[in-house]
């Protein structure tokens, strides 16, 4: 269901039924007429910006924290933030949400304990597991998320870690808590429990014996990050657990919805466009480009560290006020026409450097952006390499329920028959 003019900024949510499906014509709505707008539904009030060039400045303007761990928990009292406590001192310790000095010597570590998980070394892992769930399939019809999409990027990251694959239902189910949460205008008290229960569940299980084992067996990254050493600073325990969470959180959903929007966009395409995602030649361009148009994650938060004055791109002097949230709709900037030809096409030969915001900019470009993106590669060139006419059946499409993950809850596929017709041979 596409939104129904007029649009109401006023009433948008990132829970919004109406929005949901079609976000898109309200952000080509808000660009034009409110690129910058201050909403008092989002977070309890937060300023929302909408064009490509402001969403860049923003990301790189120092006078704006990545530290927000608390901002979802800004609707409730004192009293109830701190029921809740231990939960978001998880999410502190996350290195995306940290600033300055702290962030670099993080992001050093991080860096150096990934080091060793190079494209080559993942490409095979990656493939077998890949293979493994497409084997299972049934060509004639199966729904393409909760038969792969959604196993892959949990088993793919328990694998880089070194943590048993087998856990990928658990892995879901607790990250999947913890994206609701990331990803709404505002969650109930209900759901922060049950994502306060999820998150002790995912870190007892990064911390469990059983896991330390199978990741120094492995020299997974879970181990990796215990046991490398930078200019002689070291995580302890607790940021090596955070840093794991960080990376299933944010690498399980967007991986999964990126897969799922992407089979959905290719549908409409000819052949001829599936095939570019199978050329070595050809399928750096076309990822970026579906990175680009079939953005999994919307939005990315900000706070404000002082007070002061921004001037937009459109010569709009905006009063930012300490602690307040800025939300930066990147799915919007990567469909602005003033940044991108032809912005509202998926054109899957763009010329690199595709520049789509995505995964952020500046110092706090998302760290996993290089195993999204090969992941999604290999699994989309294996779905069209065994499956070239592989169509999306009819039906109702089911979309998760927060704008924060855009993509499918299931979608059904099936490889259609395609028959010779000067030899009367299908295939």
């Amino acid at each position: 269901m596409t939104v129904e003019q007029p649009f109401l900024p006023a009433e948008f949510s990132h829970n919004s039924a109406e929005y949901i499906p079609d976000p898109f014509s309200f952000y080509a709505e808000m660009r034009a007429g409110n690129p910058a707008y201050w909403s008092e539904r989002i977070f309890g009030g937060a300023w929302l910006f909408f064009r490509y060039e402001d969403c860049l400045r923003l990301m790189t303007d120092e006078r704006l924290s990545n530290s927000r761990a608390a901002v979802p928990l800004r609707f409730l009292s004192e009293p109830q933030q701190r029921e809740f406590a231990d939960m978001i001192g998880v999410y502190e310790r996350w290195l995306a949400f940290h600033d300055g000095r702290e962030h670099t010597m993080n992001r050093r570590q991080v860096n150096r304990s990934y080091a060793p998980f190079s494209e080559a070394i993942l490409e095979p892992r990656i493939q077998n597991l890949v293979d493994l769930l497409l084997d299972r399939v049934d060509p004639d019809g199966f729904d393409l998320m909760s038969e792969f999409a959604f196993p892959l990027p949990a088993m793919v990251i328990a694998d880089v870690l070194g943590v048993p694959t087998e856990a990928h239902t658990e892995l879901t189910r607790w990250t999947d808590d913890i994206a609701h949460l990331f990803g709404s205008t505002q969650v109930s008290v209900e759901h922060l429990r049950r994502t306060q229960a999820s998150t002790r569940e995912l870190v007892a299980f990064l911390a469990s014996p059983e896991c330390a084992a199978a990741a120094a067996r492995q020299k997974g990254l879970l181990h990796r990050l215990h046991t490398t050493e930078v200019h002689g600073h070291h995580f302890v325990e607790d940021d090596v657990i955070a840093q794991a969470a960080l990376l299933l959180f944010a690498g399980i959903a967007s991986i999964r919805y990126l897969i799922g929007n992407s089979v959905h966009a290719l549908d409409a395409r000819p052949a001829r466009d599936r095939e570019l995602l199978l050329s070595a030649d050809t399928v750096e361009c076309a990822v970026e480009e579906l990175l680009r148009w079939c953005t999994p994650v919307q939005f990315v938060g900000r706070v404000v560290k002082e007070d002061f004055t921004f001037t937009s791109s459109g010569g709009l002097r905006i009063p930012f006020s300490s602690q307040s949230p800025v939300m930066l709709y990147v799915a919007s900037a990567n469909r602005d026409p003033d940044k991108f030809s032809r912005a509202d096409e998926l054109v899957l030969d763009r010329p690199l450097p595709n520049e789509h915001l995505t995964f952020g900019a500046g110092r706090h470009l998302c760290f996993g952006d290089p195993l999204v993106r090969q992941t999604t590669r290999i699994a989309l060139a294996s779905l069209y390499r065994r499956m070239p006419n592989l169509r999306v059946l009819p039906q109702i499409l089911n979309w998760n329920n927060n704008l924060g993950f855009h993509g499918f809850t299931s979608l059904r596929v099936a490889a259609e028959t395609v028959t010779d017709e000067a030899s009367g041979r299908t295939e």
